[in-house]
């Protein structure tokens, strides 16, 4: 018994398969067809991405991609920061005189520092609150390093004493004991 299999000529163009697809549903669809280009690209692209150069590749183009997008955005945004707006109410009336968004956001920091948040048990503002705990975080650091110094010092001292004493005991008994000998 003989089996033969004739293949005639196979290209990248030869379709392989099909493409298989899954909607919002998880229901299969055929989205066309796989070629042998197509399994190629997929194999190169799964060995490529493994190595540590496409890790440096991806992040650096990630890193030009957000540079360039900053650079394109930076004069739309100061643009937008320049330009004067009117106020309007509630309704999406003019009210009051023109501003610029600066001058809005600035007002809103403004307000943000100065507020009072709690009323009722608190009657000092935001910026007070911030700056008091920032305050109390630089001293809680500081007296913690200086605990910790002092600490160190006394167990050193100690320790010395300490040994210094063990040594001497050590030199009484052993001079008492030659002297029973």
């Amino acid at each position: 018994m003989e089996i033969k299999i004739l293949i005639d000529e196979i290209t990248l163009d030869t379709v392989v398969g099909d493409v298989i697809r899954y909607d919002e549903d998880g229901d299969a669809y055929c989205d066309g067809k796989a070629t042998v280009a197509d399994k190629v690209a997929e194999l190169i692209k799964d060995a490529v991405a493994k190595t540590p150069e496409y890790t440096s590749l991806r992040e650096r183009v990630t890193s030009i991609r957000t540079e360039e997008i900053r650079a394109a955005v930076k004069p739309v945004i100061q643009e937008a920061l320049k330009r004067p707006i009117q106020r309007t109410n509630y309704y999406g009336e003019a009210t009051g005189k023109e501003t610029t968004l600066s001058e809005i956001i600035m007002d809103e920091a403004k307000k943000t520092f100065t507020e009072v948040r709690d009323s009722y048990r608190n009657k000092r503002p935001f910026i007070n609150e911030v700056v008091q705990a920032e305050v109390q975080k630089a001293f809680g650091t500081y007296i913690q390093d200086e605990v910790k110094k002092a600490r160190e010092a006394v167990a050193a001292e100690l320790g010395s004493k300490v040994s210094a004493t063990v040594a001497q005991s050590v030199l009484d008994a052993l001079t008492k004991g030659e002297k029973h000998d």
